[in-house]
């Protein structure tokens, strides 16, 4: 059985919509709508229910836009979803992906063993990414874990557990959403992903983050240095924090 997917789309995007429906639909694959965050329309008060500055300068290395904070904030609106409903797992995709065919059967087959994990990413955009253990899915792909968990939120398989857990920890954050899900010990996840991807991002495509707002920075020289101490600190972090739980058991 497929487990519910909920596309995250911008009111404004109609365009985007209509062709990942289009696509969903010629996959079989049943979907609802989230009404997404545009960070631009948020007041003050409503950025600050969520968007914490003083967790952002300890933790990140430049303030969010707010199309990031939107974006967020979105991925909340959908993980409470799982929550309020009580579903075993769901596929949650972001609107601006080409979908692969065999994203469905994939999907079938791992809902099967929500136990065994909390997230499991379904783009990679490294064609040589550093894996620690695999195990086939297919004749294809392989269900991976990564020394470092896939950057991007573009699809992902969450289950109910994996939604309580973030829904718990981020409540208010200070960095992306995916970067988030990189520090998977903070809300204690077991992330995995797929190899090759079964979704891909439209190449040339206009970014709704993008859109909303400029990128709001320090000083380019402040930026570059606070960027080498907080990727010299996760990679730290890393190599003490390497989920090493197995994951051949997926599929015996």
């Amino acid at each position: 059985m497929m487990p519910l997917t909920l596309v995250i789309n911008l009111d404004k995007s109609h365009r985007r919509m209509a062709r990942i429906s289009a696509r969903l639909d010629e996959l079989g694959i049943p979907f609802e709508r989230i009404s997404g965050v545009y960070g631009a329309d948020l007041s003050e008060q409503e950025i600050a229910k969520h968007y914490c500055p003083q967790l952002n300068k300890k933790n990140y290395r430049r303030p969010l836009r707010l199309g990031e904070i939107g974006c967020y904030m979105s991925h909340l609106k959908a993980w409470q979803t799982i929550v309020d409903r009580e579903l075993p797992c769901a596929l949650i995709l972001e609107d601006d992906i080409i979908i692969n065919a065999e994203l469905k059967p994939l999907v079938q087959r791992l809902s099967r063993m929500v136990a065994d994990f909390d997230i499991v990413k379904l783009y990679c955009k490294k064609s040589n990414p550093k894996i620690i253990f695999r195990t086939p899915i297919d004749s294809r792909h392989h269900l991976c874990r990564f020394r470092k968990v896939l950057s991007g939120n573009l699809a992902q398989l969450i289950t109910l557990e994996a939604a309580k857990k973030m829904l718990a920890t981020y409540q208010q954050f200070g960095r992306p959403v995916d970067v988030d899900i990189q520090h998977w010990w903070e809300a204690d996840l077991n992330v995995l992903g797929v190899f090759p991807s079964v979704v891909h991002i439209i190449e040339n495509a206009e970014s709704d983050i993008d859109m909303q707002d400029s990128r709001i920075g320090r000083t380019r020289l402040v930026g570059f240095f606070r960027n080498i101490v907080f990727r010299a600190s996760y990679e730290f972090k890393l190599r003490k924090k390497i989920q090493k739980l197995p994951i051949h058991r997926l599929f015996e």
